[in-house]
């Protein structure tokens, strides 16, 4: 839980930034020179938020051991073995009473 809440977190922070310098563009670019005017014109919130989502979720993904993710998943999937067996019996259950 604490990843996510730290995701969170920093996507506020960037969000909040974000939204700042987008309410501030009017009064920079009153001083800026015309070619910086043009510019700043384009940026778009949406675009920003989806930056930064993207951008996050990439150092997030960077963090992850990527060797280890076979093996752990194996694991997983030998541990809830009986679980499996019953919900494939329930789904084999299930299309026969569909197709009956």
């Amino acid at each position: 839980m604490r990843p996510v809440l730290s995701f969170f977190s920093v996507l506020a922070f960037g969000a909040v930034s974000a939204a700042a310098l987008i309410a501030l563009m009017p009064w920079l670019t009153g001083f800026a020179p015309e070619s910086l005017k043009g510019i700043t014109g384009a940026l778009e919130f949406n675009s920003v938020m989806i930056g930064l989502v993207l951008g996050l979720s990439l150092g997030l993904l960077g963090r992850y051991n990527w060797a280890d993710i076979p093996r752990r998943a194996v694991t997983w999937f030998l541990v809830r073995e009986r679980q499996f067996f019953y919900y494939v019996l329930i789904a084999i259950c299930a299309v026969v009473l569909f197709y009956y």
